[in-house]
């Protein structure tokens, strides 16, 4: 992912937001260049003010999400038209220092580590009283000082380990590199979520919601009975590529089914 991936986050400031308030809730008619030095002017205001905190928790990071609310993205949305949440993250805590002091600093040690940082500040956004509110992947790797690939590969690694969607502002709003609707919708099935409350959450008719559900379970129940991938694309009537989708989808919660399913591609 390149630099292109950090323009989000570097959109997603007050100003833009009392930018969106002035257009949307006041709907305040002018250029936009007007309506961005009016933006400019209460900024200073609010600096002049609300002074910045001399207290913050050590290991806390003031850092600006977006609310989970609102329709799904379209294409050429910025990313600053949606609702912005500024909260204090807790990006390093002591617990965190005690880690490193009493483990061996070895890669997997500090990529559990990383890890276990990254899965906190995502469910911290998603269950905040102000939220849910989300980061993007350049976010988190913003945060915690890694590459956007690497915050990648540590959530699809979280994700196949506990099961968890560990939802980014990507896969909510449907932007982006992200997984398949299908990979969503079953993520939060494997949570337990109903499935209206899926179709609600994801965006997805009912419909299609039900299809993905019923076509992974039916693949999961071939898995069971040992029935290989070119067998269930003929039992269920399912392109190959995507009873393999749904296969690879149940390696992530139950790989003990799909050890010997999947050919060498």
């Amino acid at each position: 992912m390149g630099t292109q991936a950090y323009v989000g986050t570097s959109k997603r400031t007050f100003q833009q937001a009392v930018l969106r308030l002035l257009e949307t809730d006041y709907a305040l008619l002018g250029s936009r260049r007007v309506l961005a030095m009016l933006a400019e002017d209460i900024q200073q205001l609010v600096n002049e003010f609300y002074p910045p905190p001399d207290r913050l928790s050590s290991g806390w990071m003031v850092f600006t999400g977006t609310k989970a609310t609102g329709p799904k993205a379209y294409p050429g949305q910025s990313a600053a038209e949606h609702q912005l949440v500024t909260l204090a993250w807790p990006v390093l805590l002591p617990e965190d220092i005690q880690q490193l002091a009493s483990q061996p600093e070895t890669k997997p040690v500090r990529r559990q580590w990383f890890q276990k940082r990254l899965m906190r500040l995502i469910e911290y956004g998603w269950q905040h009283p102000d939220g849910p509110v989300l980061l993007t992947l350049a976010d988190l790797a913003a945060m915690l000082g890694l590459s956007t690939i690497q915050v990648s590969q540590l959530l699809t690694e979280a994700r196949q380990s506990t099961g968890k969607p560990l939802l980014t502002k990507g896969l909510y709003f449907d932007q982006g590199m992200r997984p398949t609707h299908k990979a969503e919708v079953i993520a939060l099935y494997e949570q337990g979520v109903d499935e209206a409350d899926i179709a609600r959450q994801t965006g997805h008719a009912a419909t299609s919601v039900g299809r993905y559900i019923r076509d992974y379970e039916r693949v999961r129940l071939l898995l069971k009975r040992g029935i290989s991938v070119d067998h269930m694309s003929r039992l269920t009537d399912m392109q190959p590529g995507v009873v393999r989708s749904y296969v690879k989808l149940t390696s992530q919660y139950h790989p003990d089914l799909t050890q010997c399913a999947m050919p060498p591609p």
